[in-house]
């Protein structure tokens, strides 16, 4: 992580001329910590996403064998329990200091062990067979496939497999490159730190609505991450509801199985 002078005299920080200028040292911190929030937890909606269709997937024969209600009570614990471990694995990475030696080539290990055991404790919630097994190599291969493509999409045009290939520094790339365009474009307009914060929390949320559907933007909150089930922000009142009333009301985006 750069501290706050190594960003003001980084080139994604003065792009636009003297940006120190227009934006303090203060306000620089404030919008690239703003940023990394905003990019790291993306992500994690994109890792759990893919988690929560394999899982899906894999159990679809099962699932149709339910009922409705069921089907969607199942929906929503699978999309609940894999954005809290995502969040939580994605947590650690970020935590840890940034190296650039060349011994990180894959997926870090912090990420992935967490999703096996989670991975395999959703196939047997939602295929209805406590006793559900999977071997370890198609567990792994699973897992890998699913986080792999979820990271690929996010980034674009990135191979996790390749030599040399380290998420946080692709990361700490993409907050860099962010931020140059951020700040350029709201220097122009000379506008405040709240102007970007404002873009930054828009944009993302206009993200999650083309990417995860109008029910995921519409119980979004920035920093969260999250699936096309969306984030229940209101469990009270919800169950007060009748349960399949609740079923066809949380299954307006077609979230359900057909």
């Amino acid at each position: 992580m750069h501290n706050a002078m190594e960003r003001l005299h980084d080139p994604s920080t003065n792009a636009f001329g003297p940006i120190e200028h227009i934006y303090s040292l203060a306000d620089i911190d404030t919008i690239t910590h703003k940023i990394e929030d905003d990019e790291w937890t993306a992500l994690g909606s994109s890792i759990a996403e893919s988690l929560l269709e394999t899982v899906l997937d894999v159990c679809s024969f099962a699932l149709r064998r339910m009922s409705w209600v069921d089907r969607m009570d199942i929906t929503n614990q699978v999309a609940v329990d894999v954005s809290k471990t995502v969040e939580k694995s994605l947590q650690t990475i970020r935590c840890q200091p940034l190296t650039f030696d060349d011994g990180q080539h894959s997926i870090p290990d912090e990420l992935l062990r967490p999703l096996y055991d989670l991975v395999l404790k959703e196939l047997r919630m939602a295929s209805g067979d406590d006793s559900f097994e999977c071997n370890s190599q198609n567990l792994s291969l699973l897992v890998i496939s699913s986080v792999g493509e979820a990271i690929e999409t996010y980034l674009g045009s990135i191979n996790v497999n390749a030599p040399f290939f380290s998420l946080q520094k692709q990361m700490k790339n993409r907050v860099s490159n962010r931020r140059m365009d951020l700040l350029v474009k709201h220097a122009k307009g000379c506008e405040n730190v709240k102007d970007v914060e404002r873009d930054i929390v828009d944009s993302r949320k206009e993200w999650v609505r083309v990417n995860l559907g109008r029910k995921a933007a519409n119980t979004y909150h920035f920093g969260e991450i999250t699936t096309k089930v969306g984030n229940d922000h209101d469990v009270g009142k919800r169950r007060k509801m009748p349960s399949m009333w609740n079923a066809l009301a949380q299954d307006l985006d077609g979230v359900l199985l057909p």
